[in-house]
């Protein structure tokens, strides 16, 4: 997935897209007000690995979006994002504050300061990502808060991302993770690869860090046709414990004209325990403007905590579901 400009307002890295119709005040010159969001509703089926199989209508993530501009002169524009997330099927009455953004762009690039995108994940792991909510099992990353973010300008096909997250604990000295991803464009075609210390990976305890080694990640995109995409991804996580993971995936997306036919497989390899073959496809289509039905399916093996679903790994997954962005 490549990086767009703050500018297109919530189509980049850090933050959801927003519709094409999210909403516009101009409050002075210079400065623009924004107000976007989506509502996902989902339908799933989970096959378990515990035997305890169910079928749930969801929230899977709906959420209103405000943000900001100002044209601060000398070419460079500050803005800002929030994201709150609420229920629409009223399960409960909770709006919380998801994620916040503060960013500067100009010639110089793009700089971030808050819960922007894991750049590995933008680069590497989306690579091979069409999914709405089937995603084959990925390796595990820095989280995506307390983030400072540096996107380079495009140089004739060649950008990269640099990323750092501080995190303080009570009980422990504050913890770096360091991440960079590059990307070459060639126009037909597109290379990345990605690195992430994982120095920060939070335990779940909020008072520790979970110690970790690396993830590396190479991946490449093909526009095959017109209407045909292809993708290609590996990654490599490794552990402190020796329990070292191979994710090795490729991904096929046809535009057929009103949505896409999509799949992907990937052959998981962990260096303690058995080779698994993971696939997965889906289809959508666009009813109407900024509004996707969508149904997938996949045979896998990883846990679902998105929204409202929150459970044990899951081996087979079926979902329908509709995405509506304002």
């Amino acid at each position: 997935m490549k990086h767009a400009s703050k500018l297109a307002f919530l189509a980049a890295a850090g933050m959801a897209t927003a519709g094409a119709q999210a909403a516009e005040f101009e409050v002075a010159e210079g400065t623009t007000l924004f107000l976007g969001g989506e509502v996902v509703l989902n339908y799933l089926y989970e096959k378990r690995a515990n035997g305890n199989d169910d079928t749930k209508f969801v929230d899977d993530g709906s959420k209103v979006i405000l943000g900001g501009e100002r044209d601060l002169g000398n070419g460079i524009t500050a803005y800002v994002e929030t994201e709150f997330e609420y229920n629409m099927l009223g399960n409960n009455d909770d709006v919380k504050r998801d994620a916040s953004i503060l960013g500067f762009v100009g010639e110089f690039g793009e700089f971030q300061i808050g819960a922007s995108d894991n750049v590995f994940e933008d680069l590497i792991s989306d690579a091979v990502d069409p999914f709405e909510n089937a995603t084959l099992e990925q390796v595990d990353l820095t989280n995506e808060d307390s983030m400072v973010t540096y996107y380079s300008p495009d140089m004739d096909g060649f950008s990269f991302r640099l990323q750092g997250r501080h995190k303080n604990r009570d009980k422990q000295s504050a913890k770096v993770s360091l991440i960079a991803a590059a990307e070459y464009d060639f126009g037909p075609f597109a290379l990345a690869a990605a690195f992430d210390s994982r120095g920060s990976v939070d335990s779940g305890n909020s008072d520790n860090f979970k110690s970790q080694d690396h993830v590396v990640g190479l991946a490449a995109t093909a526009q095959l046709t017109e209407n045909l995409e292809a993708s290609a991804r590996f990654a490599q996580e490794n552990d402190q414990a020796g329990n070292d993971k191979d994710f090795t995936a490729i991904a096929l997306v046809y535009d057929y004209g009103a949505g896409d036919l999509y799949g992907a497989a990937q052959n998981f390899d962990p260096s303690n325990g058995s080779n698994s073959t993971q696939v997965a496809a889906g289809i959508n289509y666009e009813i109407a403007n900024d509004v996707l039905i969508f149904a997938e399916y996949g045979d896998l093996d990883r846990k679902l905590t998105n929204g409202d679903v929150k459970t044990t790994d899951t081996d087979k997954l079926g979902v329908a579901g509709l995405i509506y962005e304002f």
